[in-house]
């Protein structure tokens, strides 16, 4: 086994540090890093959807939540965008974050949960009451969307 990797959850130690910090909009890696990252370390992506590339996360606690999947951006994006999927009703994943990295997160107006951390972190909520998930990413734009 390589050292660094978890035997458990077969990720190497660094994982959930590195991708929460970029989860916080506290990396400035590209898009090409993460894909590089995750395929590394997840394998090829499960599928192409929303102009981003979806990875299975098996094993990867972040600031308390179990991810289920993880995503980042397709090359020709002008954004940074990482994020993941955990299967978790927003204000659970919300007070966890809130909880373990002290990080606050305000509530959008709108038609669905919304929330924005001061450092461009951004939760939302989706809309499948048998099945609650929460997308938490950081995107970044040419200039940024820094708040």
């Amino acid at each position: 086994m390589a050292a660094g990797v978890s035997p458990a959850a077969g990720l190497p130690s660094h994982f959930s540090d590195k991708v929460e910090a970029a989860l916080a909009c506290r990396s400035e890696w590209s898009p090409a890093y993460w894909r590089s990252y995750f395929q590394t370390y997840l394998g090829k992506p499960l599928r192409v959807w929303g102009e981003a590339e979806w990875y299975k996360v098996e094993g990867a606690e972040l600031a308390g939540n179990q991810a289920k999947e993880a995503f980042v951006n397709m090359p020709e994006s002008t954004a940074l965008m990482v994020g993941v999927l955990i299967e978790a009703p927003v204000a659970d994943v919300r007070k966890k974050i809130q909880e373990k990295l002290g990080m606050a997160f305000v509530e959008l107006p709108g038609p669905y949960p919304r929330y924005l951390s001061k450092t461009g972190s951004v939760l939302v909520g989706l809309a499948n009451p048998q099945k609650p998930q929460t997308k938490w990413y950081c995107a970044r734009w040419n200039l940024g969307n820094r708040p």
